[in-house]
């Protein structure tokens, strides 16, 4: 398999966001295999599962894993917040605001991944640094400073958040006309880990509130890795 651009690796972990910028009760991980490896995937704190057995949540992901499956990723799981969850299946909301998904490229299910956390960090820091804005080390202004020049129905890249043992966690942000006709301002942290030889991309979209929304996802998505790690022992 030809190697993994910097150029085509942003635009594998951005299409999850991609696709769900329109749409968007069990609290017990998921367990799937990958490649062979059973993995579980516990939702974050507050947040329950999507359903096969609910019609609405069984629509959602038929289209989320079809559309996903063309762009190189596999739909895991996806969970999202409780409240909101159960207020969208019964019709009392149209859009889904605070929700989190894992996936994993297809391609390497089978394999171990070619990079370690470390290397995938460092490529996608490179691209980040290719945009001014990205050159900020503070999260904040690096957020508000590419808002300023976003469109509607654009998404940029906002580069490397934060990096650790764990995990390389990135954002993107996205300003969306919606299905129900509203405008949102949309922030998505996903994070790049390894579980079991195999690579696992956790997602976390949630709407910018304020010049400190993205630090806050960006601590919760710590949390959803750190949970994972802990589940997979």
């Amino acid at each position: 398999m030809p190697p993994i651009t910097g150029d085509t690796m942003l635009t594998r972990l951005a299409f999850a966001a991609l696709l769900l910028a329109a749409a968007a009760f069990s609290a017990r991980a998921a367990q799937v295999t990958v490649g062979g490896a059973a993995i579980a995937l516990p939702p974050p704190s507050g947040f329950c599962e999507l359903s096969p057995t609910e019609p609405s949540d069984k629509r959602m992901i038929t289209t989320l894993t079809d559309l996903l499956e063309k762009s190189g990723n596999k739909l895991l799981a996806m969970s999202a917040h409780c409240q909101q969850l159960r207020d969208w299946r019964t019709g009392k909301r149209q859009l889904l605001d605070d929700y989190a998904q894992y996936q994993t490229p297809i391609g390497s299910m089978d394999k171990p991944p070619s990079e370690t956390v470390a290397q995938t960090c460092s490529t996608l820091r490179q691209e980040g640094n290719k945009i001014l804005e990205n050159q900020m080390p503070d999260i904040k202004a690096r957020v508000e400073s590419t808002l300023s020049k976003i469109k509607m129905n654009e998404t940029s890249f906002l580069g490397v958040l934060a990096e650790d043992s764990n995990a390389c966690y990135a954002g993107l942000v996205q300003k969306i006309h919606t299905e129900a006709g509203t405008d949102k301002t949309q922030i998505t942290v996903f994070a790049i880990t390894i579980i079991k030889d195999k690579s696992v991309f956790s997602y976390r979209f949630s709407v910018y509130q304020n010049p400190k929304t993205a630090d806050a996802v960006l601590g919760k998505i710590k949390a959803d890795v750190a949970a994972l790690m802990s589940a997979n022992r």
